[in-house]
């Protein structure tokens, strides 16, 4: 002889005798969970390219999110009295540029010649708009001079 919980057994059974407002809120959680992680990777994902190969993609590149990597041209940089500031960063072989205006916190290290790495977006006026900025130290670091004291010592 069966009983009614042996016919109603599976998963429809266990649905049927669960509560299903429980089930509903853990379902809307989870939901919220995915939505979440999508939107915060859709951010993440930025297409890392050289100068030469965001010029070679042309129009199709304007408006995109784009990182860029380059060397700072001596004598470019300009920031006036709006904390905006504009450079030209050079490719490894120093024959293609791209103009760039960042606005925000700029590392200590940044000025001519450093290697940067640039976050922000192509724009049709051929200037990079960039919304982080990134510098890299030097291959090779030299020892201070002793007699040279630092201002906070």
């Amino acid at each position: 002889m069966t009983t009614q919980s042996q016919k109603s057994g599976g998963f429809r059974g266990w649905v049927r005798r669960s509560n299903k407002k429980l089930l509903l809120g853990v379902l809307i959680v989870l939901v919220v969970i995915g939505v979440l992680m999508a939107t915060s990777l859709r951010g993440a994902l930025t297409y890392y390219k050289t100068i030469d190969e965001l010029q070679a993609v042309g129009t199709k590149a304007y408006g995109q999110r784009y990182r860029i990597s380059g060397r700072v041209q001596a004598g470019t940089i300009v920031k006036d009295a709006s904390n905006n500031l504009s450079f030209t960063i050079l490719n490894i072989t120093e024959d293609k540029s791209l103009p760039i205006q960042y606005r925000g916190i700029v590392p200590d290290i940044f000025g001519d010649n450093t290697d940067v790495i640039i976050e922000g977006k192509y724009q049709a006026d051929g200037v990079f708009h960039a919304t982080n900025l990134l510098t890299q130290h030097p291959p090779e670091f030299k020892v201070a001079d002793p007699s040279h004291k630092h201002p906070g010592s």
